[in-house]
Parts: structure tokens; C-alpha cells; sequence
């Protein structure tokens, strides 16, 4: 073993947790926490070398999973009966090695960044420990003798992973007289060394109930994206065709326009072009291509729906909104909601169609046409 070590404490029951299998064993889609981690910390060229402390109850589902790690410099060790003893345990078995720095993170924290971990071992250069914190924003009450009063002391939450200059922190644990700290970094804030407290992330929560486990879910999900589209045509009030919103034929007067003037297809098209960063409809469909004359908008949705698919993302919902004085828009949004749920595969329950009149007010308050305007989230899995 080299300069850096990053240490995995696995070792835990997670009683709180109510399972049979511990939390960092779970699954959370394709991998569990011991494996999200190893999968950011093993492509680190900075970390040279892994220690994961584990439960011998539970020794042959590490070695499973540790399967798919065969290149990756991993030791095991034997954790003890608390965190504190874990984790120096780690630290002794290492010993011979003279590391020079060491990362400490726990299992139950899936959600860590190679980012992160480098900003700490950089900051280890000018001080002894390090660890990232989140300062609370809510009201705090603690209770005493079964009553809650309010707190008006500023309280962080403390994070891993935490950082230390390995002697300093070895030396520390063999000379503190419990064995019950809730962390590293609280056997070296004293006096005696230097500490830097950083900005932690949000995202970096820590799986203690079952119900965490979706909260992850959630996070781990790279980007959403979202888009806004807006169209406006003028009605035709010497056409004999109807009029056509979300692909629904209406007995109204016709909108105006190079293509079938769906204000509602528009719309939506834009703000999935919008949300995908490729322009506008304009751009895509020109007014003065004539392959477009009369053209069914329907087509330009799908077209939508493809680059949705190129793109690897999905459609987490759309709220539609048209503004005019007639027709009645709510006797036809569920035949639109169908529509636009057929053409882009996603549920009627993603998308919400709403209206609105413009109280008499300009071009659209005098009944001479429609505006619609859309907005659209995408998930990036």
C-alpha cells in the first residue's frame, strides 16, 4: 500500500434499517452502496490502495460482489463492535504500509464524487483532518424530559467521506479512552490539530431507512432537463375546415398556418426541442418548405419522440396551457391527453392540459385566436 487509502467502513447492522440483509448490501437498481462507491473510487488514479471492513456474518456476500473488483488493490478486515473500533482496526491493519493520507467513508453512503474525494486529500496538504458539512436550515427542537424545545444554536450535519494525515489520526484513536464516537473526525477537533470543515452535498445522503432507498434512486439520476414551447395562430373565419388542437378535430373556426396551425402539438414540440437543446420548430420544420404545407402536426410529434428516444431520455411530465376565449378547452383535454399519451408512449396521468381566457385583453381577449403554451421536464437516466 501506497500514499492513499480510502477506507470503507461495512461492518454495520443497520438495526434501524429492519432488514435481514444489511442496507450496504441492498440493491438500488443495478448495484448496491458498497458497489456505487467502489465504482467512483477504483477509476480514482489519487486512491492507490481500498480497505473495506466488513461483518463476518456477512463475509460471503462482500467476496461475491468483490467478484467484479479482481484488478482493483482491495484488503479486508474484520470490523469490530463499534464504529470507532472498525475503523481503527483499519487503521492497524495498514500500519506496515506508512500510508500518508487516508479517506474514511461509510457504506451507507452511495452517493460520493471523485471531485469530492480529490478536494479533500488536496486540503490534507495544509491540515490534519477534513470533513465536508451541511449547515441545517430547519427549526431545530431537542428533547428533555419528554418536551421539545427550540434550539437557536446553529447545527451542521456532519458527512464522510473524511479525511486525515494518517499518523495524526492513528495516534489519536490509540490514545482516546472511549470507544464510542460517532465519528473520526470528532477524535482529533481539539487544539492539538488542525481541522477544515468543508461544504458537503446534499446528495450525499445517508441510506438509514428502507425509505431512503427511493430517495437515492432519485438522486442518483444525472440531470433533468426542462423545456418551455409557445405558438400562436390566427383563426380562418372563411375556411371550412375545423379546427384542430392536439390532433382533435373541434367544430370551431380553423387556425391559420403553413402546416394543420395545431398550436397544442406546437407546443409541446417546442418544449421538448427546448429541453433537448436542438432549437425550435421553426428551425426544424420551415414554413417555407412546401413538404410542410398542410402537413399534420402529428409528425412533427413523433419526429419529437424519436430525438426523445436519441437522446436517451424520458418524459417525466408536460402542463399544457391554451389561451383563448373559445372553444371550451376542458370538454376535449382528455381526447388530447390521449393523443399526445399514444404518439409520445407515456401515461395520461404525465400530462395535465389547462386554459385560460385573456379577459377580453388584445389580440386573443377579441376571440381572433389561440395561444398555447408548454412545458416539459426529462429525466436523464
Amino acid at each position: 500500500m501506497k500514499k492513499n487509502t480510502f477506507i470503507i467502513l461495512a461492518a454495520g447492522l443497520g438495526k434501524r434499517f429492519s432488514n435481514k440483509l444489511p442496507k450496504q448490501y441492498i440493491k438500488i437498481g443495478k448495484f448496491n452502496s458498497i458497489e456505487y462507491i467502489l465504482n467512483e473510487v477504483t477509476a480514482n488514479k489519487n486512491i492507490n490502495s481500498i480497505v473495506i471492513v466488513y461483518n463476518k456474518r456477512y463475509i460471503e456476500n462482500l467476496k461475491k460482489l468483490l467478484l467484479n473488483y479482481k484488478k482493483s488493490k482491495i484488503k479486508l478486515v474484520e470490523g469490530g463492535k463499534s464504529r470507532q473500533v472498525s475503523s481503527f482496526k483499519a487503521l492497524k491493519a495498514i500500519y506496515k504500509y506508512n500510508p500518508k493520507k487516508i479517506i474514511i467513508h461509510d457504506s451507507c453512503r452511495p452517493y460520493i464524487k471523485n471531485i469530492e474525494i480529490n478536494k479533500i486529500l488536496l486540503l490534507l496538504n495544509k491540515f490534519d483532518g477534513c470533513a465536508p458539512t451541511i449547515k441545517n436550515v430547519d427549526l431545530v427542537r431537542i428533547k428533555l424530559n419528554n418536551r421539545l424545545y427550540e434550539s437557536n444554536s446553529d447545527i451542521f450535519l456532519t458527512q464522510t467521506p473524511q479525511g486525515f494525515k494518517y499518523k495524526k489520526l492513528f495516534f489519536a484513536h490509540k490514545n482516546y479512552k472511549f470507544t464510542d464516537s460517532k465519528d473520526d473526525i470528532e477524535l482529533i477537533n481539539n487544539d492539538k490539530h488542525k481541522i477544515k470543515f468543508i461544504e458537503g452535498n446534499k446528495k450525499n445522503i445517508k441510506i438509514t431507512y428502507k425509505k431512503d432507498i427511493n430517495f437515492f434512486d432519485i438522486l442518483k439520476n444525472k440531470k433533468i432537463q426542462f423545456g418551455i414551447g409557445y405558438d400562436i395562430h390566427p383563426f380562418n373565419f372563411i375556411s371550412k375546415k375545423k379546427l384542430i388542437l392536439c390532433g382533435v378535430k373541434i367544430n370551431h373556426y380553423s387556425l391559420e398556418g403553413h402546416s394543420d396551425a395545431d398550436v397544442g402539438y406546437h407546443a409541446v414540440c417546442d418544449s421538448i426541442f427546448g429541453a433537448l437543446g436542438i432549437g425550435d420548430i421553426g428551425m426544424i420544420f420551415k414554413n417555407s418548405n412546401p413538404k410542410w404545407k398542410n402537413a399534420n402536426s402529428e409528425i412533427f410529434l413523433k419526429f419529437a419522440k424519436c430525438k426523445i428516444d436519441e437522446f436517451k431520455t424520458s418524459i417525466i411530465n408536460i402542463d399544457i396551457n391554451f389561451i383563448c376565449e373559445k372553444p371550451n378547452i376542458s370538454k376535449y383535454s382528455n381526447k388530447m391527453k390521449l393523443n399526445i399519451a399514444r404518439v409520445l408512449k407515456i401515461k395520461t396521468s404525465q400530462i395535465n392540459i389547462k386554459a385560460t381566457t385573456n379577459e377580453k385583453i388584445g389580440f386573443i381577449g377579441q376571440g381572433k385566436g389561440i395561444a398555447a403554451e408548454s412545458i416539459i421536464s426529462l429525466n436523464y437516466d
